[in-house]
């Protein structure tokens, strides 16, 4: 399984990583996200010292697993739940997404109170798996970062960036 790996060396900055954001709402309370883009992804990821994959497919495991915030406390909820998951698509390989991929994979979800990342099974997105070890993880967190649904936009991204074209954080516009 180590193949996968040799794509390319991309990262999360810090703790933060990816997520699609599935909040469930308390009154007067928000989360505060900053918004990133797929160009934010790829600059964070390859600035890091860990080994990333960008893979454009879908992620099937039990949703019956994804955390859920306590309404009567959102802090008893544990800040970070892992999922053995299975992840098929295509990795980025060269200058397009073309290596099939199908793949055992842990999906480590985050709550932050009562904000907890969700993530639909089956569902295409754009991942940056990062391995550690052995295993391909996928960081889904509350505020969303390094997983993106997968759109054309976020592919011309994606591929812009890796063919050394323009590559703009969002942060920055």
């Amino acid at each position: 399984m180590n193949w996968i790996f040799r794509n390319l060396r991309v990262a999360a900055a810090g703790a933060a990583a990816a997520g699609v954001l599935a909040v469930s709402a308390a009154p007067a309370l928000a989360l505060s996200c900053r918004p990133l883009e797929a160009t934010d992804a790829y600059l964070a990821a390859a600035k890091s010292e860990s080994v990333y994959n960008i893979i454009a497919g879908e992620v099937q495991f039990d949703k019956a697993r994804l955390p859920v915030s306590h309404a009567e406390d959102p802090n008893d909820t544990p800040p970070l739940t892992r999922i053995p998951a299975r992840l098929t698509g295509k990795m980025l390989d060269g200058r397009y997404f073309s290596q099939r991929v199908n793949v055992p994979a842990v999906l480590e979800v985050e709550c932050l109170g009562p904000w907890c990342a969700g993530i639909e099974p089956g569902s295409d997105y754009m991942f940056f798996a990062q391995q550690q070890g052995g295993a391909l993880v996928i960081r889904v967190n509350a505020c969303p970062g390094f997983v993106f649904p997968d759109t054309p936009q976020v592919r011309k991204q994606v591929i812009d960036c890796h063919r050394g074209k323009a590559c703009v954080p969002a942060l920055s516009r």
